[in-house]
């Protein structure tokens, strides 16, 4: 049969069952586990539990939006979680009335969003310029930035953030807490950026060939720098919000959360290998881990296991990828 009368026999715009589960299979095992955990887990469907499902997820989605980033343009970035401690840390002792600076809390915000879009900068080069490893790269800066936070805060935690600015990370507007607030302004920006302007598509272009993108005219070097920047600049945000929230900053208060931003976005779908994911895969993806973790928590299950889990979770989720990624090759090899 000719390649004519196979395309005339499906007509264009149809997808078949195994295309369907391909691309709503997260979404499917999302519901999946919605249901399983309202049946075993005591006010799992609850507005309150809802909530504060929302809550938790908030600055793991921070995190997770400037991984895609990264992600997109083909790197990583393991350097998330202690610039996520370094931002609350460096904000809790410009801002603290106890043992900080006193610093207006919106110069202050300024400042470790500038300093933050340097790290993002000397990430960026040190990939674009030297063609070192991205893992390399980010997890140099993130043992720098590990000893950084640890001489700030003499291994202590900075308390005494000031009332005034403490909404940040326990205000509500309405019923919805400030977090998700601004979450949910962060994934529609960048959903936005993505999915309607040039800047989106230079960054698609740039991890799906980097090189194509190249001769194509796109500054690719510049493409993945300002990748990494907003990477960085939202790790701030979400250093700033996890300060306020618990009114300290201390040096190891981000550690986890580069894992399970990377975790939220494999699983939702974003390739590993870069061009590929959007805002809805990122949120399935961060919903995931957010839900696992808040039903599991409700069933009593020790936080060993969650930890497991996500573990086991983050490796399939990968493994898949990287199979998928394989397998289209191959064929393509044998169809030439």
């Amino acid at each position: 049969m000719s390649v004519k009368e196979n395309t005339l026999e499906k007509p264009v715009g149809t997808m078949d069952a195994g295309a369907f589960f391909k691309k709503y299979m997260m979404l499917i095992i999302l519901v999946a586990m919605s249901i399983f955990f309202s049946i075993f887990g005591p006010n799992f469907f609850s507005w309150d539990n809802a909530v504060t499902v929302c809550r938790q997820v908030s600055i793991i989605g921070i995190c997770a939006a400037g991984m895609m980033f990264a992600l997109l343009v083909g790197h990583i970035d393991l350097s998330i979680g202690t610039t996520v401690s370094f931002s609350a840390v460096l904000f809790a002792k410009l801002i603290s009335t106890k043992e900080g600076i006193e610093m207006n809390p919106f110069l202050a915000i300024v400042i470790v969003l500038l300093i933050c879009a340097g790290f993002g900068v000397i990430k960026g080069l040190l990939v674009v310029e030297t063609n070192m490893p991205a893992l390399i790269a980010t997890l140099a800066v993130s043992t720098a930035l590990e000893g950084v936070n640890l001489l700030v805060t003499d291994a202590k935690p900075i308390s005494g953030i000031p009332d005034g600015i403490a909404w940040l990370g326990q205000g509500y507007i309405g019923p919805i807490p400030m977090p998700v607030v601004i979450f949910a302004l962060i994934i529609l920006v960048a959903g936005f950026i993505l999915g309607f302007t040039y800047i989106g598509r230079y960054i698609y272009a740039t991890g799906s060939n980097t090189e194509a993108a190249r001769l194509a005219g796109l500054n690719v070097k510049f493409v993945k720098v300002a990748a990494y920047i907003v990477c960085s600049c939202l790790c701030a945000v979400a250093g700033f919000v996890l300060a306020t929230r618990l009114r300290s900053g201390t040096a190891t208060t981000g550690t986890q959360y580069q894992t399970k931003a990377l975790t939220a976005c494999t699983v939702g779908g974003i390739s590993m290998a870069g061009g590929e994911g959007t805002i809805y895969n990122l949120l399935v993806g961060i919903f995931i881990i957010g839900i696992l973790t808040n039903g599991m928590t409700i069933m009593g299950i020790s936080d060993y296991w969650q930890s497991i889990a996500q573990g086991v979770i983050l490796a399939f989720s990968v493994g898949v990828d990287c199979y998928q990624r394989t397998h289209v090759k191959t064929t393509l090899r044998t169809a030439k």
